[in-house]
Formats: structure tokens, sequence, C-alpha cells
């Protein structure tokens, strides 16, 4: 069987379509190759194990030429940037929601499966569960509220426009299949692990505090630190879409999983998993009292829905796998500390920072 892979000479691309390979399948991708995702796409073709064909998710001439014996298909590309999708909204728009609407039409004219990556922004802020008020959405209601982790079957509350366009982005596929092959999505929350880009200063804070480890700057930390996120790694991750596409549903009832490690970790406690990866001793830690548009406080999947349907659970804690990463990506290119001030100082000129 020969998987598409959309966006597939990617991060987590790769890292599946290895898995897919040893275990039997044909893999194929559809990339567009952009400068700002691939430092090198030469690297990114080679590294790729199958043919990788360089087009625009989003633009029906991509798909025509596409391979007559595709068994399903893996819909990876999306623009993924909070922050600059609050001033690139036409362009996010066009690859995340366009592109995934294109990717479902493609599927259900070839009488395939689909599998289309999500993501945890939908949810936005989550849920908060109060004493006094009960449980509620998208808003922390009073200080005795407690963060509780995101439910597939929670509603969407998205605080940025690339969380709008993956949230738009499930509803087109939903419309766009219509029930007639099988469809899972799958929402990740903070994916990290090593070969992912260190050069695009929109995708992240720990490709950040690898670049101010290695130049020797204090980590620089945005409010308080006690932010907290769920991060899980690559591998993990390509393991549960692995099992996904050996495991389609029955067409007609679409599913929906989180993929997380269902434990929440504060920004502090990243750093410090970052400082443990880092061949030197220790490293200072510096706040910035800012926020950026599009930012939450807290996200952590609930794993339940996995559990129940015997998936594979997440093997790696999320500071083993941060310090895996900046152990592994220490002598990989990759952007100056710079970067990230500058990503930082452009979304103060556009008034998207308080």
């Amino acid at each position: 069987m020969i998987l598409l892979l959309t966006g597939g000479a990617g991060f987590i691309g790769q890292y599946l379509a290895r898995r897919l390979v040893a275990a039997g399948h044909g893999v194929v991708a559809l990339d567009s190759l952009l400068p700002q995702v691939h430092a090198d796409p030469e690297a990114s073709v080679a590294a790729f194990p199958g043919p990788v064909l360089v087009g625009d998710v989003a633009d029906a001439d991509a798909w025509r030429d596409l391979p007559g014996d595709v068994g399903a298909v893996v819909h990876l590309a999306a623009e993924t940037g909070t922050g600059q999708s609050m001033y690139e909204v036409e362009r996010y728009h066009h690859v995340n929601v366009g592109g995934t609407r294109a990717a479902a039409a493609f599927a259900r004219e070839r009488g395939v499966p689909l599998l289309s990556l999500s993501s945890r922004a939908v949810y936005g802020e989550g849920g908060y569960a109060c004493p006094q008020h009960g449980t509620t959405f998208g808003v922390r209601c009073c200080e005795r509220a407690e963060p509780v982790p995101s439910h597939e079957d929670d509603p969407h509350r998205p605080v940025s426009v690339y969380g709008e366009t993956k949230s738009l982005a499930e509803a087109a596929a939903l419309e766009a299949i219509g029930g007639a092959v099988p469809l899972t999505v799958v929402r990740p929350q903070n994916v990290v692990g090593p070969g992912q880009s260190l050069h695009n200063p929109y995708t992240g804070v720990l490709a950040a505090f690898l670049a101010m480890l290695r130049e020797g700057r204090p980590l620089t930390v945005y409010g308080d630190g006690h932010q907290t996120r769920d991060l899980v790694h690559v591998d993990d991750l390509a393991v549960l879409l692995a099992w996904a596409v050996d495991h389609p549903p029955t067409a007609g009832e679409p599913r929906v999983l989180n993929a997380g490690s269902g434990r929440r970790t504060t920004l502090l406690e990243l750093a410090a998993a970052a400082v443990a990866g880092a061949p030197i001793e220790g490293a200072d830690v510096t706040h910035l009292d800012v926020h950026r548009a599009g930012d939450i406080e807290h996200a952590c999947a609930d794993l339940g829905r996995l559990r129940a349907l015997g998936a594979p659970l997440p093997r790696w804690s999320a500071h083993d796998a941060v310090a895996d990463f900046v152990r592994r990506s220490w002598d990989q290119p990759g952007a100056g500390a710079s970067a990230w001030d500058d990503a930082l100082a452009e979304l103060a000129r556009r008034g998207l920072t308080s």
C-alpha cells in the first residue's frame, strides 16, 4: 500500500515515514518544502524514504499527478506558528483550511482513509474546574478554578488564527469526506524531538532555549514561568499515527484522538530540562513580562480515549523528551537567539504583545 503524506518531508513526516516503511508500507510525500520550515530542502528530500513531490497542498494542480495506487492519505501539512498566524492570516487559512479540504476531497475521490493532523490549539485555554462555578471553557472564572485536561469532546475555543484555522480544517475535512471514507483526526500537544526546525522562530520555545544555551545567554521565560504545557516526543506521536493508519475507524464514524503526555509541565520545568540536556554547567533564567497574542496559560491532553481504544500511550516524559532534543540537537545548525528576539519585536511592532 502506498501512503501519501502531505507535508511528509517535514519533521513529523520523516519519523512517521520511516516507521511506516519499516512496517512494510510504501510512502510518497507531497510537500511545498518552504524555506521557513526546511533550512536545507535537498537534505529533507534525501532523508525521506520514498519519492517527494513538490507542490502546494491547497493547489488542485498539485494533486493531479499523484500515484494511482494510493491506499491512504496522511495529512500533516500545516503552517504552525501561533504568533505569525496573527498577521499572516490569509496564508494560514490557505494552507491549513484549503489544504485539508483538498486532502479530504482527494481521499474521498480515491475511496481511501484520511488521517489528518490537527492541534491542541483548537481548545484554546481549555477547561477549568471550579467548586463554585463548575466547569468553564476558555476562561478562568475565579482563583479557585483549576485547569483540567482537554478531552476530545470539549468545545473549540481557539485564541489564535492558527487555532482557528485548525478548527475550521477539522470541519472542512468532515464536510469533504461526507462519511464516505474513514476519517481520523489527531490533535497533538506541543511536539518535540531531534530533527525539528531550529531556524524557525515561530514554532515553539524549545528551539529558542537551545539557541540561548549555545550562546551562553540566560533562558528567557515569558511571564512568571508557571504556565503549563503538555509535550509529546515526536517518536511517541509517530507510533500513535502509525497505529491510527493500521486501525482506521468505520466510514461514517469519524474519530478524534488527543496526543500528548497527559501531564502538565511548567515553562520553568522545561527550562530546567533543557539545561539538563546541554553539555554545559547550569544556566540562568530571566523573566520577560510580555504576553503575545494567541498565547495561552495552560494545556494538557486527556488520554482516556487512547486507553479505551488500546492505542499506544506515550513512553517519553516531558523532561526526558526536552533533554533528548537539546542533547541531540546541540551540534546541528540553527538560527541564533536573535531570531527569537526579532520575532518578538515583529509582534510588538504589529501591536500583538502586551
